[in-house]
């Protein structure tokens, strides 16, 4: 396959990485203003509902995000071509704020991928259950049995020494919520389109 079909393959993952990049290089007084925090956006700071999960505690936590983040796209390939991928990443961004505001009222700030990441490797997984069975299901309840232990015993040792700061465990369960609900409405989805356009 030639490099431009590849790169166009990938156009919305790359454009999303670079913009993260941007956002990591922004000084902190900038930064300060991206991410979740829940009294601004009652104050009408509605951009933070998106621009927190571009924004990162250090480049120790975006490369990490990062590099999960191209892990999923080339594990599950099914959430690469560009117009699926910016809208994955755009509900699943929303339904992760969306989680946070409505049911954890005492998270006061909030930044980075993890939500998001745990939604799309969900989706992804549930994707591709039919072609991989195997594979799917291990990393399925794989994740299932992280989620479990989150919530009851807070994040995997390590981890918030990985991030270099607290990791909001109920961001990752918002997340692969979410990732699920958009699986299960993608063939009513697809069903209402053909219907339209038949």
């Amino acid at each position: 396959m030639k490099a431009g079909p590849i790169l166009l393959r990938h156009i919305c993952a790359v454009i999303f990485s670079l913009v993260c990049v941007l956002v990591a290089i922004l000084p902190e007084t900038i930064a300060i203003k991206l991410q979740y925090h829940r009294i601004h956006i009652v104050d009408g700071e509605l951009w933070r509902v998106f621009s927190a999960h571009l924004t990162h505690l250090g480049w120790g936590h975006l490369i990490m995000n990062l590099a999960g983040f191209w892990l999923i796209l080339v594990l599950f390939p099914k959430t690469q071509p560009p117009q699926r991928c910016l809208t994955l990443l755009f509900l699943l961004i929303l339904g992760t704020s969306a989680g946070l505001w409505l049911f954890s009222p005492e998270v006061a700030w909030y930044r980075g991928l993890s939500g998001m990441l745990h939604g799309l490797l969900c989706w992804g997984i549930l994707s591709q259950l039919k072609e991989q069975p195997a594979v799917s299901l291990l990393i399925l309840v794989s994740v299932v049995l992280k989620l479990i232990w989150e919530q009851w015993q807070g994040p995997l040792p390590g981890s918030e020494s990985l991030a270099a700061g607290s990791v909001i465990v109920d961001a990752h369960l918002y997340g692969a919520v979410t990732g699920v609900i958009l699986w299960s409405l993608e063939p009513v989805v697809l069903k209402l389109v053909a219907e339209e356009t038949g």
